[in-house]
């Protein structure tokens, strides 16, 4: 049986607390009593849910209010947790086919927000868990961007360069992914350091705690202004060619042809021919039309 961690489960009564007044907010007093222990104890966990942006605190009034960060996580959950629940076998029956990892994610206009994991049997794959934040950047970005909507789609563009040949491309390449069904990014070598370093913390953190939760974005977000812009995303496959692959994505659609998820494939062999990255992003594509069919009327 796993055993309860004391930290973790106040800091859930806290936000449980403030939630039940939303308008009002709590004092650090308030929350003290709440939680049955002197405001020198409260006060740290406070500051620090303060700084992930889950609360805010009145200047004058001196009470605690949920945060904006909350805003994501709530929508996220709002509307992926139905989806989910049809797409996880899905997921599963892609791991255990493929020997991939898959991960689902819901949108967002700067981040993607991870409702799913099926872990794979890759030890390069992403340590992410379900609610972690992940930036969209380019060159990152194609299998989330996808099946976005226009807006979003606009900004991603904005970002990828000031050369209107390179926009191009990338626009090109949203284009064939969405024609195809699935988008192929290929990694990086920022991509690459980003995985080892993340799986290093993973060892030597409380990766459950909401500061090496933020750590864990704090790095994600340098990567992606880090990240290799130069690099020319996958618009044709080749099918002799070996891609150097970083993730596989497919969007599942609600029945107004929003995007509901997107389904990420991890955790690729060093180098994969063209022809079987064909084969794993029809697979993958299937799945999310299997779903996108499911949430029709």
């Amino acid at each position: 049986m796993t055993r309860p961690s004391p930290q973790t489960e106040r800091l859930v009564a806290i936000v449980d607390a403030i939630a039940e007044r939303p308008e009002d907010g709590l004092t650090l007093s308030e929350v003290a009593r709440h939680l049955a222990v002197t405001p020198a104890t409260c006060h740290p966990m406070l500051v620090s849910l303060t700084g992930l942006g889950w609360l805010v605190r009145h200047p004058v009034r001196r009470t605690y209010r949920l945060g904006p960060a909350l805003v994501t996580v709530g929508r996220a959950a709002s509307r992926g947790l139905g989806v989910v629940d049809l797409v996880r076998p899905g997921m599963e029956r892609l791991r255990d086919d493929l020997g991939l990892g898959c991960i689902a994610l819901t949108p967002g206009e700067a981040h993607v927000t991870v409702a799913e994991v099926v872990r794979g049997e890759s030890a390069s794959e992403p340590r992410v868990r379900v609610g972690d934040q992940i930036p969209i950047a380019p060159p990152l970005g194609v299998g989330y961007v996808g099946w976005a909507d226009p807006p979003t789609l606009r900004r991603w563009l904005d970002a990828v360069t000031g050369d209107p040949a390179q926009r191009a491309r990338h626009e090109a390449a949203v284009q064939a992914s969405r024609a195809r069904g699935y988008a192929v990014e290929l990694a990086t070598a920022v991509d690459t350091e980003l995985g080892r370093t993340l799986a290093a913390l993973d060892e030597q953190l409380d990766v459950g705690g909401p500061a090496a939760a933020r750590l864990r974005t704090l790095m994600e977000e340098i990567a992606a202004e880090l990240g290799e812009t130069g690099q020319d995303p996958v618009v044709d496959l080749d099918p002799a060619h070996e891609y150097r692959l970083g993730r596989i994505g497919a969007g599942v659609l609600d029945p107004a042809g929003d995007v509901a998820l997107v389904l990420v494939l991890h955790g690729f062999p060093p180098r994969v021919p063209g022809a079987r990255v064909a084969e794993i992003g029809e697979r993958l594509a299937a799945v999310a039309r299997e779903v996108s069919a499911k949430l029709a009327p």
